[in-house]
């Protein structure tokens, strides 16, 4: 079989540039999709890369404020769900850096009251460390991987 010849799993990225812009239009370039959709045989996985309080313009918001960094770091990820026809309630796994674990209770805080407010049962798989963060600024990252079917339709664009 010829190199060019090998057979792909359909992938693409995933864009919700309503809330959040894309990695290659910051000032500086960064090489990475905000998420991806994979597709399989009946169903999709969006893959969503971590992602923080940033604003449309690639701007981080709330320094300082770890509840209000965590909220926007939950719908930034709500908006690129959406942007697939999904919601959180696909939602299967998260990774949750903290650039400083003594904030973990105030974290949980939010993330409780927002997965109370999505309604979610059962909670999706999560992991939680501390790590620091690609910007001195952000306090809260999260990536996440949820599944739906493949028939799903998405929103019109």
């Amino acid at each position: 079989m010829a190199k060019d010849d090998k057979t792909r799993i359909p992938k693409r990225p995933m864009r919700n540039s309503a809330v959040l812009n894309e990695a290659y239009d910051y000032p500086k370039k960064v090489a990475f999709s905000r998420g991806m959709r994979v597709e399989l045989d009946n169903a999709v996985m969006l893959f969503i890369s971590g992602t923080a309080a940033v604003n449309e313009a690639g701007e981080s918001i709330h320094p300082g404020d770890l509840k209000a960094q965590a909220r926007r770091a939950f719908t930034n990820i709500k908006a690129l769900l959406e942007s697939e026809g999904a919601d959180w309630h696909d939602m299967i796994r998260t990774t949750c850096y903290l650039a400083d674990f003594r904030h973990y209770d105030e974290f949980n805080e939010v993330r409780n009251a927002f997965y109370a407010e999505e309604g979610l049962d059962p909670l999706p798989a999560s992991t939680c460390i501390e790590a620091r963060i690609c910007r001195p600024e952000l306090l809260v990252e999260m990536d996440a991987i949820a599944m739906i079917p493949k028939d799903r339709l998405r929103p019109s664009r």
